[in-house]
């Protein structure tokens, strides 16, 4: 990298050299990879995990606790298409079809939970008629075991899919509420009151400060609202769902089918730790600036 050079009284001076747009991008680049980082701990612990499952196949009968291999063969077998589960009439019989279906409910209600739960209380945080009027019901709400809820919506809404979505939106909106509310709570307020002593307007406020402010916590609360929201939905499926990851169990359990129940337990588990190491990755990414300023800071 060139030092730039400047005459000073008569004298030259070497400058610091500005960094070029080629190592800009190198930088920029690496920081997208580092984001992205494997936890080399965690994958450890997974591995642990299967050899203790080894482990205890030897001391508890097959019939309870199939081995890894065998759970594994009939993932394989059973991954497009499964042909015991035609019997059954399900519109989709292997294990990528259920899942598929499963993911895509969890996507929706995770998505508009989370956007309406941030919305309400961001505004109730700041508005305190609304927070008087939504604390006691989404409160409420959220000390009843959201489970005990779930034949109330099967009666409701039917066995369809929207029953299950509903179900979950509901427990995202909650946990997204209450971290939307504490985010903006914990902000400063002194950050407002400087900008609205600049001239800055409710819109300012809100683009530059608030939403900036409150992000990291609201993007923590979706991470753990989708970590919960995969068992909920399977759970959902498995109490009246016409398909879906849940619905297999279901079917396995009335069969009797032990492996097949591990197998559907550890695509939904893969699935769901796959699911929450990106969002890992897209939270710290997306809140890189608020690292980069706690670490300047100190």
């Amino acid at each position: 990298m060139a030092s730039d050079t400047s005459m000073i009284d008569g004298t030259t001076a070497v400058l610091p050299s500005r960094p070029r747009a080629a190592d800009q991008r190198g930088v920029t680049v690496w920081a997208t990879l580092r984001s992205f980082r494997i936890d080399i701990f965690g994958a450890i612990g997974l591995v642990l995990l299967v050899v203790f499952w080894w482990g205890l196949t030897f001391v508890v009968p097959r019939s309870s606790l199939p081995s890894p291999l065998n759970v594994f063969r009939r993932i394989a077998d059973d991954f497009v298409v499964a042909d015991m589960l035609s019997y059954y009439g399900l519109p989709e019989t292997g294990l990528m079809g259920s899942m598929a279906y499963t993911a895509a409910n969890v996507l929706i209600a995770v998505v508009v939970g989370g956007l309406i739960g941030t919305v309400l209380g961001l505004f109730a945080a700041r508005v305190p008629v609304a927070r008087a009027i939504s604390d006691p019901i989404l409160n409420t709400v959220g000390t009843i075991p959201i489970l005990v809820m779930a034949p109330f919506f099967l009666i409701w809404f039917g066995t369809g899919r929207w029953s299950a979505v509903l179900l979950v939106t509901v427990y995202v909106l909650v946990i997204l509420y209450l971290f939307a509310q504490r985010a903006a709570e914990n902000l400063d307020p002194v950050y407002e009151s400087s900008a609205r002593t600049f001239g800055a307007g409710t819109g300012d406020i809100l683009r530059d400060i608030l939403i900036p402010g409150t992000l990291p916590q609201v993007l923590g609360g979706i991470r753990i609202a989708l970590a919960g929201a995969w068992g909920l939905e399977a759970i959902a499926e498995l109490l009246g769902a016409q398909q879906g990851i849940g619905k297999i169990i279901e079917v396995l359990a009335g069969s009797l089918d032990i492996e097949g129940i591990f197998a559907a337990l550890l695509v939904l588990g893969i699935v769901a730790v796959i699911a929450d190491w990106i969002a890992g990755a897209l939270v710290r990414y997306v809140t890189r600036w608020s690292v980069s300023a706690r670490v300047g800071a100190t």
